[in-house]
């Protein structure tokens, strides 16, 4: 399918399962891999409030693409390839973790740099965006609990109730951000909006009978 898009969604130990598994939807070719230390490919992830999660990788395991001349390709010499989204859930255990993490400070910054590639974190995920030092200045919004360690880095906003529900959008970094488990629906939609168009989402919408 030539319009066929691709997501990548980054789950360790102590991610919400609400957040990862709600923002797979839309007809988007979905690679959910762990960030765990551990680079077992068979492991399972144990989320925040318990569900186990057996992604289909480890993050180590894809070769992490890097910047061409030639943007227009989907994939380096190498056979990487660039997603049309990167995805960050939150869950504070699993974005302490991956904010640690140095491969995926790599990955942040390999699809930061990517011209029409999209960053998409919820909850406490922008803190992961933080770490792998991007989008200083970028205005996003996230759980309560960690506005405190974003304010001074992002431009911060907690009054995100637009049309797009508690969802920011800063169109110059082409980044998403929400606030948590109950704006993820909301989250996902504007995902899919952005990657397959409003018809798309509208046709995703209507059966999950979202208000």
């Amino acid at each position: 399918m030539a319009d066929k898009k691709r997501a990548l969604v980054l789950i360790a130990d102590g991610t919400e399962e609400m957040e990862a598994v709600i923002t797979i939807r839309g007809g988007i070719e979905v690679t959910v891999a762990s960030t765990n230390p551990s680079e077992s490919t068979s492991e399972n992830v144990k989320c925040s409030r318990g569900v186990r999660i057996v992604p289909d990788t480890h993050l180590s395991v894809l070769p992490l693409p890097t910047l061409l001349d030639d943007f227009s390709k989907d994939k380096d010499n190498s056979g990487s390839i660039y997603y049309d989204v990167l995805v960050i859930p939150g869950g504070g255990p699993g974005a302490q973790s991956m904010a640690a993490s140095p491969l995926v400070h790599q990955w942040v910054q390999s699809h930061f740099a990517k011209p029409g590639v999209l960053l998409a974190s919820v909850c406490a995920g922008p803190t992961v965006l933080k770490a792998a030092g991007v989008a200083k200045g970028a205005q996003v919004t996230s759980h309560p609990s960690v506005r405190e360690e974003l304010q001074e880095y992002f431009e911060y906003r907690d009054d995100a109730k637009g049309e797009d529900g508690i969802v920011v959008k800063d169109e110059q970094y082409e980044l998403l951000t929400s606030r948590g488990p109950g704006s993820t629906f909301q989250f996902a939609l504007k995902i899919v909006e952005e990657l397959r168009g409003k018809e798309v989402m509208e046709s995703v919408r209507a059966p999950m009978m979202f208000p």
